[in-house]
């Protein structure tokens, strides 16, 4: 892998400062929508265009990324391994997360 960082603290600091912001935002994020998908029935989003088995993909995947966010805010433990792409990835259309 070719290295695509330069080694100087201003850099450094801004890169690592990015991706906290980054990570920050995203997990905001999870939490909005997690807020506007429980509003919404299995009917609604079939009535949408979803089927049954997309919508139980939505919910599960959904619940991943909200425990993580609940442990990444410190609020839940996670006592065993847990890939937490297991649902997410296939939602995902290159597939390569």
């Amino acid at each position: 892998m070719a290295n695509i960082y330069t080694v100087d603290k201003g850099n450094t600091l801004a890169q690592e400062a990015g991706l906290a912001r980054d990570l920050d935002r995203l997990m905001g994020r999870i939490v909005q929508y997690k807020a506007w998908i429980d509003t919404q029935t299995d009917q609604d989003l079939i009535d949408s265009g979803f089927i049954q088995a997309e919508v139980n993909l939505l919910r599960s995947a959904i619940s991943d990324l909200i425990l993580l966010e609940t442990i990444y805010v410190g609020t839940a433990t996670q006592s065993s391994l847990k890939d937490f792409r297991t649902f997410a990835k296939q939602l995902y259309p290159y597939g390569s997360i």
